[in-house]
């Protein structure tokens, strides 16, 4: 008598395959945007912007300067949590918001993101003697940070002997544009804003091939675990 052995494949077995290979297709689709924080993303000012302590429109500090960037922390909906300036012997970096709808994103780190404007500011001595000009004035360097109106006058947002405070624009205090961004703007198109962390939807045709993989995975199974029907060369004794 010959016996024949037939291997069967495990239902289970199947199930995990298919989805192994599911799970395989689809797993591109689900993963999240990065966070803002994974990496340095910077802002373009191209126009009026003010750099605000919260996120409230009446708590404006100064007009952030024109053509330079900021340093984007975070994106909350209608406001950014950004970064502005750096630490050293006249300036401090300072952290506040700016509203999304004013700041226009970029995909690359600015060779030069910030203005760094320092200028001596001098004051008269009052009842100081006349005749010495290095007894009756003294000489304060101050960083510039922004202007700040309030009618038609116009102050300056500065750290002066490392506090922070407003002074009459001075009328020479004036500084040269950065053009990084109008040189690069040809070539680059400016990116959007960095997403909160959600991921992407699916689309209808995702949705329709894994509806199309889960109706098909049963009939699979249902053939592959049906018993065959034995031949009569099996059958002989």
């Amino acid at each position: 008598m010959k016996l024949r052995t037939r291997t069967t494949i495990s239902p289970f077995l199947v199930i995990l395959c298919w989805l192994y290979c599911l799970l395989s297709a689809l797993a591109p689709f689900a993963t999240p945007h990065r966070a803002v924080a994974d990496a340095e993303v910077f802002a373009y000012v191209g126009g009026d912007a003010y750099f605000y302590t919260d996120c409230d429109e009446n708590r404006g500090l100064f007009l952030l300067p024109k053509t330079y960037f900021v340093k984007v922390l975070s994106v909350e909906g209608e406001f950014c949590k950004i970064e502005y300036l750096y630490d050293d012997a006249y300036c401090k970096k300072v952290s506040g918001y700016a509203k999304t709808s004013d700041l226009t994103f970029v995909d690359y780190t600015p060779t030069t993101p910030y203005l760094y404007h320092v200028f001596e500011l001098r004051y008269t001595i009052a009842g100081a003697p006349t005749d010495s000009s290095s007894l009756s004035q003294i000489t304060v360097t101050c960083a510039y940070y922004g202007d700040y109106y309030i009618g038609t006058q116009s102050y300056a947002y500065i750290l002066r002997g490392g506090e922070f405070g407003y002074i009459p624009k001075p009328s020479n205090l004036t500084f040269a544009e950065n053009p990084e961004y109008a040189n690069r703007l040809q070539n680059d198109t400016p990116a959007q804003p960095p997403s909160s962390g959600q991921t992407d939807a699916m689309s209808p045709l995702q949705i329709g091939v894994l509806i199309a993989v889960c109706l098909l995975v049963p009939t699979v199974v249902t053939v592959l675990v049906k018993t065959p029907k034995r031949t009569p060369s099996e059958q002989e004794e």
